[in-house]
């Protein structure tokens, strides 16, 4: 995403939307989640639930 050069607004923000999807909001760690990232939490869930 950096120093690139976007064709138009759409590019780019689709750009950012993919960027927050694939690393924002599985990788990162989260207090709010017991400093676990989202994955984490949701390999827990299923585990309990099974």
């Amino acid at each position: 995403m950096h120093h690139y050069n976007y064709q138009t607004r759409e590019e780019a923000k689709a750009d950012i939307i993919k960027y927050i999807e694939l690393f924002y909001n599985h990788r990162r760690i989260q207090k709010g989640l017991g400093f676990k990232t989202p994955n984490q939490m949701a390999e827990d869930f299923y585990k309990l639930a099974a």
